[in-house]
C-alpha cells in the first residue's frame, strides 16, 4: 500500500501542470486567425513547436502578420549551483505571445514540475485553441 501510495504521489507531481492566459486585446476573442509565424531565439523548440501547429491544422508561415513570440526556461536544464540550491515551485515554463504589428494580442503560459516533454507543447496548444479561433487547414482538407 505505502509503494502504491509513493508511486502515485509520484506521477502526480510528474504531470503537474499550471496554466494561465490573459487576452490584452478581447476583440481576438471574435477573430478567426488564419496562420501564425513562430519566434524563438531555441531552434529546437521552434521546430518542436511548428511541427505541433501543424499537426493542429494550423498554417504556420513566415509572412503571417501574427506571430507567436515563444519565451521558455528549462530550470532542470540548468547547471547553475544558485539555480540548484533554490528550490523552486516549477522545474519550467513555457510562453506563447500572440502578437500582430508588434502589440500584444494574447497570452498562454504553462509551469510545470519535472522534465519537459513534447507532449506539453500540444497541451498548450490545446488551451490556446479554447480561447482562440484558427482558421484550421484539417477542416478545410476534410470538406474535399
Amino acid at each position: 500500500m505505502r509503494f502504491l501510495t509513493v508511486l502515485l504521489t509520484f506521477i502526480l507531481l510528474l504531470s503537474c501542470e499550471n496554466y494561465y492566459a490573459k487576452f490584452y486585446d478581447e476583440s481576438i476573442k471574435n477573430r478567426e486567425i488564419d496562420c501564425l509565424k513562430v519566434e524563438n531565439c531555441r531552434p529546437f523548440l521552434v521546430n518542436k513547436i511548428v511541427k505541433a501547429l501543424k499537426e493542429e491544422g494550423i498554417v504556420v508561415k513566415d509572412s503571417c502578420p501574427y506571430t507567436l513570440s515563444v519565451t521558455s526556461k528549462f530550470l532542470s536544464q540548468c547547471t547553475s549551483p544558485h539555480a540548484k540550491s533554490v528550490d523552486a515551485d516549477f522545474d519550467g515554463y513555457l510562453r506563447f505571445d500572440l502578437k500582430k504589428e508588434g502589440r500584444l494580442l494574447y497570452r498562454i503560459q504553462m509551469d510545470w514540475k519535472g522534465e519537459f516533454s513534447e507532449g506539453r507543447i500540444k497541451r498548450l496548444i490545446d488551451r490556446m485553441k479554447k480561447d482562440i479561433k484558427f482558421k484550421s487547414l484539417l477542416n478545410f482538407v476534410k470538406l474535399f
